[in-house]
């Protein structure tokens, strides 16, 4: 009964299979620059090097640079 069975399965492309491995490469740089810029804004949030307090000096303390809002206090109290 052979008149019955399946045709068989062309052969893997052998540029598709290139195309696929060089886009399973393009994204696993891109997940490895990610990972990467993910941990290196980690680390600069926790030394504190973002932001207008980055700027400052180790030994000013107190005022940060924005003005603070007194409700009900006076100027000049």
């Amino acid at each position: 009964m052979g008149f019955m069975s399946a045709p068989s399965p062309p052969p893997p492309d052998p540029e598709l299979a290139k195309q696929r491995k060089a886009e399973e490469e393009r994204l696993a740089k891109s997940k490895a620059e990610q990972e990467r810029r993910q941990a290196d804004m980690e680390r600069k949030q926790r030394q504190n090097l973002l932001g207008a307090r980055s700027l400052q000096d180790e030994e000013m303390e107190g005022f940060g640079g924005y003005r603070r809002k007194n409700l009900g206090k006076s100027i000049r109290s």
